[in-house]
């Protein structure tokens, strides 16, 4: 009898997705910089007889991607790869998981929305196949975003930090007014403690500064800390006090274009239904922001795709506010939810600079998603679908042979069930009938086969 994780794998296996296996323990770095810290709080970390930081594997992205650069030359892209195995994350909440099984697609190669569509349409329908039918996919775009933020003229530094606070913009006014003052804290924004630390900056330097490229400055405020022999800075790293001495001197973004994009954000993150009704509603919020809504032409394209993949209205949604690890993603991102269950099935999205975090010269497109197989099981179990237990498939049969010069017999009989196909469990313990009968009902036996002192069998059904 097939497994729900045989089902998927079958499904993945239809669209040319080839197992892959990773390494249960890998080195902490590597899902460090995955992460860009995230996940470090929640990994299971510590240091191996040889003296290195090794961890549980909390995920198997970054492997897969390791296992490409480490491969590249024999891998010809695009690659598709899938998995399963245990992952490890700690949880505060005593009711979650710390160990589960993730199930999962990656897509490395490609950079066209046909590669999202086969991914999104992919993650939904292996679930149909398997049986679900309440599932929905909620899909957000980073990309959207981004693409405007920058179009405002804003820093890498804005725009990750606003990126970053998707979560609280979309949380309302209350939200919008608590990032504010966390990007004035940051010197994002100007106060009037930082009005007053850059009038008292030297004009010469300040200047000079200002016209540097970063990492020209970075070098060059190295170079005065050393020159000047600094004394003790405290608790600060030298690199952190270069880093406020640049954010010092160069100054803020534009405060006006950084308030724009706040508000771009926060009304964009509270944007959410069916998908042609919010491409409608974002297309005009992006106009009467002056702005131009070229950043949502993909996303179109991506939903004519999907319905091309029969997956309408009604199975997604889009959710211009939906964050999935922003450190990590860098285009779509999705999660497929239950109304049954609380926590999503599962995830995913596009992450195009994961290659070169993890030491590639240039971005390798990719993108992909993972289930926890226990949660799709709890999804199924809800849908009278599944039983929640997870335990292997009791034996069928158990035959008794409490004649000890009938063994032999017994055994013949069992070698001939077992070669045509059907489970079964010897008694070892020397069980009466009623007490096999008994244990039998308790593991789900479907059938007692006593073996008498002539040799003789009779079947008892449970």
């Amino acid at each position: 009898m097939k497994t729900a994780q045989d089902h998927l794998g079958e499904s993945f296996s239809l669209y040319g997705y080839q197992v892959l296996e990773t390494p249960l323990l890998e080195p902490t770095e590597l899902f460090l910089r995955k992460s860009g810290g995230e996940l470090a709080a929640r990994m299971y970390t510590f240091t191996d007889p040889g003296g290195n930081q090794v961890s549980l594997r909390p995920e198997y992205t970054a492997s897969i991607v390791r296992h490409y650069l480490e491969k590249a030359a024999a891998e010809p892209l695009p690659m598709r790869v899938q998995y399963a195995g245990p992952v490890f994350r700690y949880e505060g909440d005593g009711n979650s998981y710390r160990q589960f099984t993730q199930m999962g697609a990656e897509l490395l190669g490609s950079s066209s929305t046909r590669a999202d569509a086969e991914i999104l349409s992919l993650s939904f329908i292996a679930l149909t196949t398997l049986g679900l039918k309440g599932h929905r996919l909620e899909l957000g775009d980073l990309g959207v975003l981004h693409q405007l933020l920058e179009s405002l003229g804003l820093s890498e530094r804005a725009v990750v930090f606003i990126l970053g606070s998707i979560a609280e913009l979309k949380t309302g006014r209350e939200g919008l007014a608590r990032v504010r003052e966390r990007a004035s804290q940051l010197r994002l924004l100007p106060s009037d403690r930082a009005e007053a630390s850059l009038k008292s900056s030297p004009s010469y330097l300040g200047k000079a500064i200002g016209a540097m490229g970063e990492e020209e400055a970075r070098e060059l405020l190295h170079g005065l800390l050393q020159w000047a022999e600094a004394g003790p800075l405290g608790a600060r790293q030298p690199s952190e006090v270069v880093e406020r001495l640049l954010r010092k001197f160069r100054g803020t973004d534009d405060p006006a274009r950084l308030e724009l994009g706040l508000e771009v954000a926060h009304i964009l993150a509270g944007v959410r239904g069916e998908p042609g009704s919010c491409l409608t509603e974002a297309d005009r919020l992006i106009h009467s922001q002056g702005l131009k809504s070229s950043a949502l032409d993909r996303l179109k394209g991506l939903i004519e795709l999907l319905e091309m993949e029969q997956l309408d209205g009604s199975a997604v949604v889009l959710d211009f506010g939906l964050a999935r690890g922003l450190a990590y993603y860098t285009g779509i991102v999705f999660e497929i939810k239950h109304p049954a269950i609380e926590s999503s099935l599962g995830g995913g999205g596009r992450y195009d600079g994961l290659a070169r975090a993890l030491g590639s010269s240039s971005n390798v497109p990719a993108l992909g998603f993972a289930y926890s197989l226990e949660t799709v099981l709890d999804a199924l179990e809800c849908e009278g679908k599944a039983k929640k237990s997870h335990a292997p498939r009791p034996a069928a049969v158990l035959v008794l042979s409490p004649h000890g010069k009938t063994y032999m017999e017994a055994m013949r009989l069992v070698r001939e069930l077992r070669n045509g196909g059907t489970p079964v469990e010897v008694d070892v313990c020397g069980m009466s009938l009623e007490e096999s009968l008994s244990y039998a009902s308790a593991r789900g036996i479907l059938e007692v086969i006593a073996v008498d002192g002539k040799g003789e069998s009779t079947t008892y059904r449970v």
